[in-house]
């Protein structure tokens, strides 16, 4: 085996390479499986939305078939272009995972590479889970050391890093070795592309981002797997990823610090809402606020919302939006339906009629948020809301937390109850029952081709 050499992709490499399954705990293994299912939740409702149909439907058209299955359709590509497709899915409606003390949404950056090339390859349950959680600490490692710069430079960290965690998990699947794995993730650093200005102005293109990092990485493993290299000094060198996207505040050792101690699936948070994460807090405490003291649009006067600096840049920019993704970034507009529908659904966000009704448009016109300081990393997702009614009262109330994050969990039964709801868009009640088992025992799998066939629409008599 040869030796990776003493940078940060090398490091980076090196992990990756030599992590094995034995060595992970089994609270790490059982925080991957939640992912998991989560994720393939996700891909599955995915699957059925007209803006990654798009997607789905240039790949089938244009790239040459293969043997790993797309979701839902069942068509057989090769496997960067299945992930490509599979990914834009999982990411694709704006209800998968996060991370509290990073970024990205590592699910949708690992899981589809996993599946694509373990079909391929006929993996096992034990190897399956193994890459998936060494492209999850890739993922929140290297966002560590780029974060918040990276954002407030107005570059899309899901594109940028998870090139890098799809080609860990790629290059792990493919049993690159210390040198090989470093030079899949400086090959990787190429492919790093992406801003957020769908986050001003919307776009449906940001859905299309996580299919962008999954085949990019993934072709950067199998080039590496080939002989091809690439700056070793990717990451810290003068015209690397960390001073270009990063600037001063790139921080190389916030990187490797900690590998194989601090699992970055750990730091994994499940969303409500199909909105941006920075949002989900803010609609629990309206939820709670609105139950608890009957606000109705007509009594109120103004709502004033107190967001950290990363929330007020995306989350809460825009006021009227114009497309699905637009209103999935607004706080105005996710706060106004949670008060005059009482729901969050995806199907309000994706409703016109909904997105221009004037009622709804003249309350998220009182919405005004500012930014609070933040008191720990983990919080950076916190809220703070103040709702002035008719007559001058006002109501207040507060959350760092959001529900399904790392300090305020979901139930089993509420994460079996996110599945079933998103699963069923596809999927018969008697197939979910047999994924939740299936990903439950993932790591006895032989052959991890038995659960991707399960995802597959079931042919109709």
């Amino acid at each position: 085996m040869s030796a990776a050499r003493k940078t940060v992709a090398g490091e980076l490499g090196r992990y990756v390479a030599q992590i094995e399954y034995e060595q992970i705990p089994e609270t790490v293994i059982d925080k991957a499986k939640e992912v998991l299912l989560d994720q393939l939740g996700c891909m599955l409702i995915g699957s059925t939305l007209e803006w990654n149909k798009i997607v789905y439907n240039f790949v089938v058209a244009n790239e040459g078939k293969g043997g790993c299955a797309i979701i839902n359709y069942g068509d057989r590509m090769v496997a960067d272009y299945a992930a490509y497709v599979n990914g834009t899915f999982g990411q694709g409606a704006e209800l998968d995972d996060y991370v509290d003390r990073s970024g990205g949404h590592p699910g949708s950056q690992c899981i589809p590479v996993a599946m694509a090339l373990g079909e391929k390859d006929h993996i096992d349950g034990k190897a399956f889970l193994t890459a998936v959680v060494a492209g999850f600490d890739v993922s929140y490692h290297v966002g560590g050391g780029m974060l918040p710069s990276l954002l407030q430079k107005g570059f899309h960290p899901q594109s940028v890093f998870g090139v890098f965690a799809a080609a860990a998990v790629a290059g792990r699947l493919l049993k690159l070795d210390d040198e090989k794995m470093m030079y899949a993730l400086s090959i990787a650093g190429s492919h790093a592309s992406g801003t957020m200005e769908f986050d001003q102005t919307g776009g449906e293109v940001k859905r299309l981002h996580t299919g962008m990092a999954v085949r990019g990485g993934m072709q950067a493993a199998i080039l590496a797997k080939m002989g091809l290299t690439a700056p070793p000094t990717i990451f810290e060198g003068k015209r690397g990823i960390l001073p270009l996207y990063a600037g001063e505040k790139g921080n190389a050792e916030a990187i490797i610090k900690d590998l194989g101690q601090e699992y970055g699936v750990m730091h994994s948070c499940f969303k409500q809402y199909p909105t941006v994460n920075a949002l989900q807090s803010s609609i629990d405490v309206m939820s709670d606020l609105v139950v608890k003291h009957k606000i109705r649009a007509a009594d109120v006067e103004r709502i004033d919302v107190g967001v950290t600096e990363t929330t007020l840049m995306h989350g809460a920019s825009i006021v009227e939006p114009k497309d699905t993704i637009s209103a999935s970034f607004s706080l105005a507009f996710s706060l106004a339906i949670r008060i005059i529908k009482g729901s969050n659904d995806l199907s309000l966000y994706m409703d016109e009629n909904v997105r221009n009704d004037p009622e709804v448009l003249k309350l998220a016109r009182k919405v005004h948020p500012y930014a609070v300081p933040e008191e720990a990393k983990d919080t950076r997702f916190a809220s703070r809301i103040k709702v002035t009614l008719a007559g001058g009262k006002s109501v207040e109330g507060s959350e760092d937390y959001p529900k399904g994050s790392v300090k305020n969990p979901n139930t089993q039964a509420e994460r079996y109850e996110k599945f079933r709801r998103l699963g069923s868009s596809v999927l018969s009640g008697k197939r979910m029952d047999q994924v939740i088992q299936t990903v439950e025992n993932v790591e006895q799998l032989k052959d991890i081709s038995s659960l991707v066939s399960l995802l597959v629409r079931e042919p109709t008599n």
